[in-house]
This record gives structure tokens, sequence and C-alpha cells, in this order.
């Protein structure tokens, strides 16, 4: 499951969009949604991962991945540059 930080720009939506067709997966967008709710999703859809894409001034930057388990609690796992998802 892919989705952005808050307020991102259309920019930062574009490349989550392509990624998450990159990866086969979908794409969520954040709205107002905690990391909470996101995780609450994730895993009603039997998803043990979420992708946030993060930007820095309007420009995507890190993949952050966060790890979802079954009962719901979640942790951050890693973070990584955007241009590693070559798209």
């Amino acid at each position: 499951m892919i989705t952005t930080s808050r307020y991102p720009s259309a920019k930062t939506r574009e490349l989550a969009k392509r990624i998450a067709g990159k990866l086969r997966t979908f794409y969520v967008a954040r709205g107002k949604k905690t990391i909470d709710g996101i995780a609450g999703h994730a895993r009603k859809k039997g998803e043990s991962e979420i992708i946030v894409i993060e930007e820095k001034d309007g420009i995507p930057e890190f993949a952050s991945a966060i790890e979802v388990s079954e009962t719901g609690k979640w942790k951050w796992a890693r973070r990584t540059p955007v241009s590693e998802y070559a798209v």
C-alpha cells in the first residue's frame, strides 16, 4: 500500500501512484488520516507494509516504510530515497 505525507504536492501524489503501479499494489489518498488510521486500513486490506512518500519543498524525497502487524500495531521500518524506485 502506498500513500503520501499530509498535504502533498501534485508531483508527490503522481509519483506515489506510479510507484503503486510499479509495485503492483494500490495508492490511498492520505487526506487527514493519521498513521494509526492508515495502518488500520492496511490491515483491513490484508497489507503488512505501507510506503509513505515524503517530500521536501514540494519535491518527493523519501519513501518511508511502515510495518503493520496482524494486530494492527505499526512501526517505522526504513527510509529510502525515492530515486531508488526508478519509475
